[in-house]
């Protein structure tokens, strides 16, 4: 896995041993989302995903009072997607926004997932969302990797509940307490 970083920005990448197109299932699909994205160990409770410019983007979650919405700046299948990407905490009134931007390469025997997250409000945030990442794309590839067919197998989300694959972080104002 590759990682960059500024000061305001994350770029990760990282290979996978799927064609492009499955990539792409695996990222929009709400059965697949919530297969392997669980942002610090919270389960997918409802995922919408109006795939096209302008269209709706919403996941919400079953613990936490985590919703993350936003909205489709650009959408090219299998290509690259640009969206918002907009954390609100319920229980704690907390909010952080910023823009995703996800591209999908193919390549030989396989394919490689980048992203760009831009809008940090400085250094010391980037840290948990980079480590959000890191495990995200490790329980993606996890998923890829044991269901190989596509929807054949999909796990229930009891089943997926002891992975935290995902953002194991939330907005800024809850990092700074050690969360």
């Amino acid at each position: 896995m590759d990682t960059d970083q500024n000061a305001n920005t994350i770029q990760i990448s990282k290979e996978f041993a799927v064609d492009v197109n499955r990539l792409f299932q695996a990222w929009t699909e709400p059965d697949q989302l919530k297969q392997w994205w669980h942002p610090s160990g919270n389960s997918l409770k409802d995922v919408k995903n109006d795939l096209r410019e302008g269209g709706e983007v919403t996941y919400e979650f079953q613990e936490a009072g985590l919703i993350i919405s936003g909205n489709y700046k650009q959408v090219n299948p299998n290509e690259k997607l640009v969206y918002s990407w907009n954390w609100n905490l319920t229980e704690n009134n907390e909010e952080a926004s910023y823009t995703l931007t996800i591209s999908f390469e193919g390549k030989d025997n396989g394919s490689i997932l980048h992203i760009l997250q831009e809008g940090f409000s400085g250094p010391e945030a980037i840290k948990p969302h980079q480590e959000g990442w890191n495990n995200g794309l490790e329980s993606l590839k996890q998923f890829l990797e044991s269901n190989e067919s596509g929807h054949d197998n999909l796990r229930s989300d009891e089943q997926m509940n002891d992975r935290s694959g995902g953002y194991n972080e939330a907005p800024e104002q809850v990092k700074v307490g050690g969360a």
